[in-house]
């Protein structure tokens, strides 16, 4: 146990969800008043598909099988998502707090396959549609494909390549087509991805190389300061 504590102390970023699920599921518990609504005519032109409800669930295995092969196999890479979705999350946070969105335009789900059909009214069920600007399930699939097409294992795999970037766009059109979320949370979350991919990936504004080398916990304080 010691020996895989030393090997693995980068779990320590974990701890940020101490901070981040009693803030998401604390706001989630607000009345329904003062919402603002993001609905646009693109999503009344767009169909509800409920077997779009697997992609959208796919996102859990998609983000967890992502974080958890960089955290065993490429800590520099794994810092650099965490770091990614991390500060993403907490500006999605930050928003939905100062500005509270809805969605609630969901149909009745009585057709489909039986299990799309559970599988909808199940997600319906334990998520509601509120705070969904900017839309946290696309900004994080975002963020997973593009640490996985720059990790160094698949620089030039164009079959993670293809991979990554399928899984990406499949789970963004699986929150408009089982009205779960506007296309402006998905526009949102893909400006929010552009701008954090911009200062991690391109611009390294962490120095997180740096600091990964010399096992300098600091990086994650910084960044937490830069949250508030």
């Amino acid at each position: 146990m010691k020996k895989w504590l030393s090997e693995y102390k980068h779990a320590w970023v974990f701890l940020y969800f101490v901070i981040y699920l009693p803030w998401y599921f604390g706001l989630q518990q607000r009345g329904n008043m003062g919402f603002h609504d993001v609905y646009t005519s693109i999503d009344h032109a767009l169909p509800f598909v409920s077997w779009f409800i697997y992609p959208y669930v796919y996102w859990f295995l998609f983000v967890a099988g992502t974080i958890a092969y960089l955290f065993f196999t490429h800590k520099k890479d794994f810092y650099r998502c965490v770091a990614f979705l991390f500060i993403g999350m907490t500006v999605c946070l930050i928003v939905f707090t100062v500005y509270p969105t809805s969605f609630d335009h969901r149909p009745e789900v009585i057709q489909g396959s039986p299990l799309a059909t559970f599988l909808v009214n199940f997600i319906y069920t334990a998520d509601k549609s509120q705070n969904v600007f900017p839309s946290i399930h696309v900004f994080n699939s975002i963020g997973c494909a593009i640490a996985l097409i720059k990790c160094n294992d698949f620089k030039h795999s164009k079959g993670m390549i293809t991979f990554a970037s399928v899984s990406a766009i499949m789970i963004t059109l699986s929150t408009m087509f089982i009205k779960q979320h506007s296309i402006l949370d998905a526009i949102s979350a893909c400006v929010l991805a552009i701008i954090l991919y911009i200062l991690i990936y391109k611009l390294d504004v962490f120095k997180i190389e740096e600091r990964v080398d010399d096992q300098n916990p600091r990086l994650f304080k910084n960044l937490s300061k830069i949250s508030r």
